[in-house]
């Protein structure tokens, strides 16, 4: 009965020699160590700035590497904008190109190239510029930032909560308070127009205050009933100021400002096209 088990167990042997057994991923690799079940493909791709707030895209996910896109995708809880800062990783400048899109990856809501870059210049607005991205958000969609990175680079994120009471036409526009600052947004592939009016108790010179942050441009206007009687299309610059004024030709052709007519005016915000999102304070006196 010794013998017969013997042969049995030699038989098994045999087998196990001939035919091995896969190992399934999440077991072992090559290598012996265990692995989580995801290629290293699907580690590449799987990012999320729900999970981590700070990404680092390292050499080997590079564009040059890897050949392919980093996606990494962000739901917000909240209406309000979220802005990307990227920074060196080492002493390599970080490099590349990014983009916003829709939760299916196949509608982009920016331009497809915003750069990005990691050399800093002793200009702070500059440098802001070219190390920081705002887009204006809507709560509970799902976006995906692609990323095209042609160095490491490290992507921290971090978000604020927008609560917009504009109004959407010129009859619902929200009532601004002289001195008092509003803050509206802009979210991504949207087209809607934000409303604002207020009043002038006597005439007045109006002095407009504004901040815009966005990658692509608004466009501002101000309106005395239907008739628009100014505009200027706006990108990130910084806090600005505009003097509204009449402006008035005597017979010798000469011309000279005077103040605004007493009554209530309107305030008209709206990207200049679906591919430009952000934020804007807003206050006039």
């Amino acid at each position: 009965m010794a013998f017969r088990r013997s042969i049995l167990a030699m038989f098994i042997f045999c087998l196990l020699c001939l035919f091995p057994l896969d190992v399934k991923a999440g077991d072992a690799d090559k290598s012996g160590n265990t692995t989580t079940g995801k290629t290293q493909e699907q580690k590449i791709k799987d990012k999320s700035f729900n999970k981590h707030k700070t990404i680092t895209i390292r050499e080997e996910e590079t564009f040059q590497k890897a050949k392919e896109y980093i996606w990494i995708s962000y739901q917000p809880k909240y209406d309000g904008y979220l802005t990307i800062q990227n920074t060196n990783v080492g002493n390599v400048p970080a490099n590349g190109y990014l983009a916003l899109y829709s939760r299916t990856k196949s509608i982009v809501l920016s331009s497809k190239s915003i750069s990005y870059s990691g050399k800093y210049s002793s200009n702070k607005k500059t440098s802001e510029y070219w190390t920081k991205n705002v887009f204006g958000l809507k709560k509970g969609e799902t976006y995906f930032i692609r990323v095209k990175a042609f160095t490491p680079v490290t992507l921290k994120s971090s978000f604020k909560k927008v609560t917009d009471k504009s109004g959407a036409l010129q009859s619902k526009a929200l009532n601004i308070k002289k001195s008092k600052t509003k803050t509206g947004l802009i979210p991504a592939g949207g087209t809607t127009p934000d409303w604002y009016k207020f009043t002038l108790k006597k005439n007045q010179k109006i002095q407009l205050y504004y901040n815009i942050h966005t990658k692509g441009s608004f466009q501002i206007s101000l309106y005395s009933g239907r008739r628009r009687l100014a505009g200027k299309v706006l990108s990130t610059q910084g806090a600005q100021k505009m003097t509204i004024a009449r402006q008035k030709t005597d017979t010798k052709g000469k011309r000279t400002t005077h103040p605004m007519e007493k009554g209530t005016y309107y305030i008209k915000i709206e990207p200049v096209n679906s591919l430009s999102s952000g934020y804007y304070t807003l206050m006039w006196k």
